[in-house]
């Protein structure tokens, strides 16, 4: 049987992109009739190429990040009508706690060529953003934007007489990779740490710089809304590099979901998804940190506003529910 759409993933369903960006879909498609699948690829060369040989048969199979060789590239095309791949980093460049390491001028080197040989080798590109489309148009003419969406009816902010007991709670979900951007912020924080109560929700516990300012705890799929719906603001830092401006600003769309303020450094698409003082606050020099939390934490009123704008803001441009039709139509599968 030929399926009609089957999702090639790099790993498994805890990975960000995977949950968001492909099984969402998944779902919605068999709701909607469709035959569809995802698998996950192999690590091991020997097992992946048992894997894509293995391959069903697709009228379009969607290769979501995963970087492959050539040849693997040329497999997956003979098992599909249309090939398209799927992109929300900057896959083209290495992480900031990546440069310049021992042999991190050859890793650049091979993934941006890898990069550049899957956008020529497919018949589209979906890019999570406009700095990733740009880049992406280099090696492909036919690409379409579409943000990583989420489930607004699943999270949702927290009833209004949970707000405001206890001290001022500022919040940072994240991988553990990721943990590399929050030093700045608490030595921001830092002289006012009495006043606020900072939680790590990750995969593995922050060792870092101030670690003992931290509250931590360990990220699960199942606790995930109700975590996000313990924090009054949530934090995203990034450098401003040519890996951080691929984001696609997906932990601000979840604090936005859950009522949380955005606290976020003004990056890439992080300053099209927030208008500051309206529904977040972007940071455009260290100091912004402690000024933009203490303000939310000083004015009731402006909390209380902007986590509601915020919340709109999601609703209305980022939510499953009204976007996810465009996918359909961007693979030919809207009939």
């Amino acid at each position: 049987m030929t399926l009609d759409l089957l999702f090639l993933t790099p790993s498994g369903e805890t990975l960000p992109s995977v949950r968001f960006r492909v099984l969402p879909f998944v779902e919605l498609g068999l709701r909607r009739g469709l035959v569809v699948d995802w698998r996950r690829v192999p690590k091991a060369i020997h097992q992946r190429l048992i894997f894509l040989l293995s391959l069903p048969a697709a009228r379009v199979i969607v290769i979501q990040q995963k970087l492959f060789a050539p040849w693997e590239l040329n497999i997956i095309r003979r098992r599909c009508q249309k090939l398209v791949y799927d992109v929300d980093d900057a896959l083209w460049a290495l992480h900031p706690a990546e440069l310049g390491l021992p042999g991190s001028a050859e890793k650049a080197a091979k993934i941006k060529a890898r990069f550049a040989q899957t956008c020529k080798a497919v018949d589209l590109v979906i890019a999570g953003n406009d700095y990733l489309a740009e880049h992406a148009r280099a090696y492909q003419h036919d690409v379409f934007v579409l943000p990583t969406l989420l489930d607004t009816d699943k999270y949702t902010p927290p009833p209004p007489d949970a707000l405001g007991i206890g001290p001022f709670r500022v919040g940072w979900m994240g991988t553990s990779g990721n943990l590399f951007f929050l030093p700045e912020v608490l030595r921001q924080l830092a002289p006012h740490r009495h006043r606020l109560e900072i939680r790590v929700v990750a995969n593995a516990p922050y060792d870092g710089e101030l670690h003992d300012m931290v509250r931590f705890e360990r990220w699960s799929p199942e606790l995930e809304a109700d975590q996000l719906r313990g924090f009054e603001a949530g934090l995203m830092p990034l450098t401003d590099d040519e890996y951080t401006r691929g984001k696609c600003g997906f932990k601000i769309l979840q604090y936005m979901a859950a009522g949380a303020v955005p606290v976020a450094s003004a990056v890439g698409f992080n300053t099209q998804i927030l208008t500051h003082g309206h529904d977040g606050m972007l940071v455009r020099e260290p100091a912004d940190w402690a000024a933009h939390i203490l303000r939310l934490a000083d004015d009731r009123d402006l909390l209380e506003r902007m986590s509601a704008n915020a919340r709109f803001t999601v609703v209305q441009r980022f939510s499953l529910r009204s976007m996810a039709p465009k996918l359909w139509t961007a693979l030919g599968l809207d009939s």
